[in-house]
């Protein structure tokens, strides 16, 4: 089966950083800002934009929370930054890294959006996971990307093309169900900018740490005595 490595997607992604904006950003401007507007924002929160690419999504975002767009490709990387200093944007910060090993503390934001990032990655559920941790109870990930289709023949022909995809930057066989299995997140729903379209908004909630707190809190007021509890340990 092809898939992707990240060791020849870095490269790869060099390379479409010159031309990215003309012709595979131009199809895909308008699903970019309907992603963005199901962040549910407030003043002051933290965003991963996580595969930001050239930029294409920055624009969208409001000016009162800090947008992190972080990309594995110094092209892709180096393009945003130009874009951002072109139109002052001073709340977003650019930072290159992987996905898969994300150089962030847990629930360091309020929500992520992935943008056409899960199909480039050598593990799409690690990629999820990896989200999972870095967002806080509560928090969105929104995913834009290609899925395969449930259409048997649809999906048999993206399967076949796939090795063809893999190698100009992006795999067509990765099912939304098989990337979701083992993911402990929780999905809110799906939908298609248009009727006739390859590509797909979803939405998923972190509910994990939310429940799980609640759980341990129903389970400390059943054991609860009336000893004092312990002053919090600052770190």
């Amino acid at each position: 089966m092809a898939t992707m490595r990240e060791r020849s997607t870095k490269p790869m992604y060099d390379i479409w950083a010159w031309f990215y904006n003309w012709t595979f950003g131009a199809l895909v401007r308008s699903r970019q800002r309907r992603a963005v507007q199901q962040l549910p924002f407030k003043p002051g929160d933290r965003i991963l934009d996580l595969g930001v690419g050239t930029g294409l999504t920055l624009k969208h975002y409001p000016k009162d929370v800090t947008v992190i767009g972080m990309d594995l490709s110094h092209g892709m990387i180096s393009k945003a930054r130009v874009m951002c200093q072109e139109r002052g944007y001073d709340h977003i910060k650019l930072v290159r890294g992987d996905g898969m090993n994300p150089p962030f503390a847990a629930q360091s934001f309020d929500h992520i959006i992935m943008c056409h990032t899960v199909t480039v990655v050598s593990d799409p559920a690690r990629l999820l996971n990896q989200a999972a941790r870095i967002v806080k109870p509560g928090g969105r990930i929104v995913l834009a990307n290609h899925f395969r289709s449930t259409n048997s023949i649809m999906g048999w022909l993206e399967k076949f093309s796939n090795p063809f995809w893999v190698k100009i930057g992006w795999r067509s066989d990765v099912a939304l169900e098989d990337v979701l299995k083992g993911v402990d997140l929780q999905f809110e729903y799906h939908f298609k900018h248009r009727f006739m379209d390859l590509w797909q908004i979803v939405c998923l909630t972190n509910n994990s740490n939310t429940l799980a707190t609640s759980s341990e809190n129903q389970q400390d007021n059943q054991n609860a005595n009336p000893l004092p509890a312990k002053q919090p340990v600052l770190a």
